[in-house]
């Protein structure tokens, strides 16, 4: 596991932990003999506006657990998979002009409210 990912874990945690530096370790540790890839809704965010689409975080999130559910192991994810996840659910509403252009011009994500 990335150690942004641990350091996000432990500051999440932070309220309950008495030693975040113990916590560190001991994700560290735990992490040292597997690997874990990450998506997040921002990932799934960028794939809909590469679509010219704009989704919730709720429908990001729902297409992270829909593809989570039913992916092959063998294959994992692809970032096709995320796209065509969108466009086979008909998700989100269409960016605007000046909202793709933001995206394209200036790597702007657009997350519907």
């Amino acid at each position: 596991m990335d150690q942004t990912h641990i350091d996000g874990m432990v500051q999440r945690l932070h309220s309950v932990l008495k030693d975040r530096h113990k916590a560190k370790a001991i994700l560290k540790r735990y992490w040292q003999p597997r690997m874990a890839l990450v998506w997040s809704v921002i990932d799934v965010h960028r794939a809909a506006n590469e679509r010219a689409v704009a989704l919730t975080n709720t429908e990001a999130l729902a297409v992270l657990e829909s593809l989570h559910r039913q992916h092959n192991q063998q294959y994992g994810i692809k970032w096709e998979d995320l796209t065509t996840s969108i466009e086979d659910r008909v998700l989100g509403r269409k960016l605007t002009r000046t909202e793709l252009n933001r995206f394209i011009k200036q790597d702007i994500i657009t997350v519907q409210k």
